[in-house]
């Protein structure tokens, strides 16, 4: 009996240990907002911080060698559909990670909008004061149209060290540009180090006309966190392209005004195309908070009505 309990308890203690090397994460965002998009008169609920549900982890294989996943999948939760075609469309990695860096391959964000042009924007491209697409002319969907949000089929290594982070990716030609021979690649660097954080990153879409240079810097001076950035390219028409974005992150209370203003110009356009954001986001607790958001665009092609406002709340898990 005794010997039976010895063994109960050596398996018990090599499953812990076995179980200790491995985790998993469950995360996700709820967001829903009452208001007006820009572009449109419909008033209704809004989902412009994209909710998700994810699940990400890590397996210690010994030896310092880590393997690494995560998937995430969006949605709108004032109706409970899918937000996008692909059910893991925020991303879907595996990977292997140790002192020599990160490799990860699957579909996942561009580097450079992930390190650079997202993080100048001060409502990080959310709500109806976001100034990203604008003033970093990132993604293909943005007014200017230059650059990629994410890449399928692609492989990326990332390679961190006192406060610098560097990245490149390659993706397949045929999963991001319709079967164009070359293959999309980006470049990424940034350094964040306490006050400080400044980046640069370049995009080549696998296209002679795609190509988008982005950089900018953010500053916390204590009663604010003032940023700027700057990008440029050429889109898949073949038009040049090019913004900039100041914002600035002021605390107050429990929250932040936020306030910014982006200018984007694409030459294939008569006159600028400019942003005016402003909202409150108040934190409730550290996971939860309400905000209130308006925006105004103005010069450019007619978009419709002009400006667009939103009330909501967010709970972050």
């Amino acid at each position: 009996m005794k010997k039976s309990l010895l063994a109960l308890a050596v398996l018990g203690a090599f499953a812990g240990a076995a179980s200790a090397q491995s985790s998993v994460t469950i995360y996700g965002k709820l967001n829903v907002e009452a208001g007006k998009a820009i572009g449109t008169t419909d008033k209704t609920l809004l989902d412009v911080a994209g909710s998700r549900l994810g699940f990400r982890g890590v397996e210690d294989m010994g030896g310092g060698l880590k393997a690494t996943f995560g998937i995430e999948h969006r949605f709108n939760p004032a109706t409970g559909d899918s937000a996008a075609a692909k059910f893991w469309n925020g991303y879907s990695t595996v990977g292997l990670m140790g002192d020599w860096g990160h490799i990860r391959l699957g579909r996942d964000y561009v580097v450079g909008f992930l390190m650079v042009q997202n993080q100048i924007d001060p409502f990080g491209g959310d709500t109806q004061g976001a100034l990203r697409n604008i003033g970093m002319i990132s993604g293909s969907t943005g007014p200017a149209g230059a650059g990629k949000v994410r890449y399928d089929s692609q492989i990326e290594y990332h390679f961190s060290a006192s406060g610098f982070n560097i990245a490149a990716q390659v993706a397949d030609a045929g999963a991001v540009n319709g079967g164009r021979a070359k293959r999309p690649f980006a470049l990424a660097t940034n350094y964040a180090g306490g006050p400080l954080f400044v980046g640069l990153a370049y995009e080549n879409g696998g296209d002679a006309d795609d190509k988008h240079l982005s950089l900018g810097g953010r500053y916390n001076f204590g009663f604010a966190t003032l940023s700027a950035g700057y990008s440029r390219g050429t889109n898949v028409a073949g038009v040049d392209v090019k913004g900039y974005l100041l914002g600035a992150n002021v605390p107050f209370g429990a929250g932040d005004f936020k306030l910014g203003y982006a200018v984007s110009d694409n030459d294939a356009v008569a006159g600028k195309l400019k942003k005016v954001g402003i909202g409150y986001h108040y934190n409730l607790s550290k996971r939860t908070k309400v905000f209130a958001d308006y925006g105004k665009v103005g010069g450019g092609e007619p978009v419709g009505p002009k400006t667009g406002y939103d009330f909501g709340i967010q709970h972050n898990f």
